[in-house]
């Protein structure tokens, strides 16, 4: 590594096996995905279709969810499509420097989610969420709603803590970055695995350190891949929501080094991965041993490989290029 390049490095695989099996409807689901984006407003004009189509949503979805039945792949297509319609906003539009508009906008998101009608003048990530959500929470518990939404309000503390360092001109601390992150990085994705395989993981095996573990590795090895390869583009219009510009600013450090601690707290956190699942495996066995176990290990199983599947998109992607 000491002689890496940035550019090399960013088109490393950082160690991370790479499942090649993709959704053999794919394509199908792209072409779904557009269709809804077109009818709830997330596209416009002809130039955001391109740049949708340019991106790729689909096939994260179709990478992340191979086995999956079709209608569930697109409602999480959606859901990705969703999310990264939402993080535009705050990187390219007014919400990323007001805490009202965040504010407001979650507010609305929250009543979507408590079962209220969308607000009136409500921006386009709040009326897609109001066709997308009674499809995605249908069979889904109290308890599973009171979770995913506390992980939506972790998103919105993150997108703050954001707007005050900008607004202060401060960075995060390379103590604070991993978790503020990792919430900036959507851990309610990770709550829609279960609607995908209807198979809601229990409240004895929520409140594990295992499953808390798997599903924070998981995200924090695909978010901080993501900052290396982002890493000119976030540098150049000044963007500190970066591992590596975290650990420049803090160690006075070049990049260079700062990619080599970034590149080593990746293959650390993958063997983190690695003994998270399996003590989530065995705490689930002592845990809720009538669970089926054949649905949980594909839940696993896809938060195991989905810090691969992102890496693979992200290469592909012409949001990356």
């Amino acid at each position: 590594m000491t002689q890496l390049s940035h550019a090399a490095m960013s088109r490393s695989d950082f160690g991370i096996r790479i499942p090649e099996r993709i959704h053999p409807a794919a394509g199908r689901i792209g072409e779904h995905l557009l269709a809804w984006a077109s009818r709830v407003g997330l596209v416009a004009d002809a130039r955001e279709r391109a740049r949708l189509d340019a991106a790729g949503f689909h096939l994260l979805a179709a990478r992340i969810l191979p086995d999956a039945l079709q209608d569930d792949v697109e409602v999480f297509a959606q859901w990705v499509l969703w999310l990264f319609h939402l993080d535009d906003e705050q990187d390219e539009g007014a919400m990323g420097h007001s805490a009202e508009i965040v504010h407001a906008t979650y507010a609305a998101i929250t009543s979507i989610i408590e079962g209220q009608p969308v607000p009136a003048a409500a921006p386009a990530s709040v009326t897609a969420l109001a066709d997308l959500w009674p499809r995605t929470a249908r069979g889904m518990s109290a308890q599973w709603r009171r979770r995913i939404l506390e992980h939506i309000h972790h998103h919105r503390d993150a997108f703050l803590t954001q707007i005050a360092h900008r607004q202060n001109g401060t960075l995060a601390s390379p103590e604070e970055y991993p978790s503020l992150r990792r919430d900036d990085n959507a851990m309610f994705m990770f709550d829609l695995l279960e609607v995908v395989y209807q198979t809601e993981i229990p409240p004895d095996l929520v409140t594990t350190r295992s499953w808390n573990e798997l599903c924070a590795a998981s995200s924090d090895i695909v978010a901080w891949c993501n900052d290396v390869v982002s890493l000119p583009r976030e540098a150049a219009r000044g963007e500190t929501t970066n591992y590596v510009i975290v650990l420049r600013h803090a160690t006075a450090c070049d990049e260079h080094t700062a990619l080599e601690q970034v590149h080593t707290r990746i293959t650390q956190r993958l063997h983190d991965l690695d003994e998270a699942e399996r003590s989530f495996l065995s705490d689930a066995q002592h845990l809720e041993p009538t669970m089926d176990p054949d649905r949980l290990h594909l839940v696993v199983r896809t938060i195991r490989d989905i810090p691969g599947t992102h890496l693979a998109w992200m290469f592909a992607s012409g949001r990356h290029q």
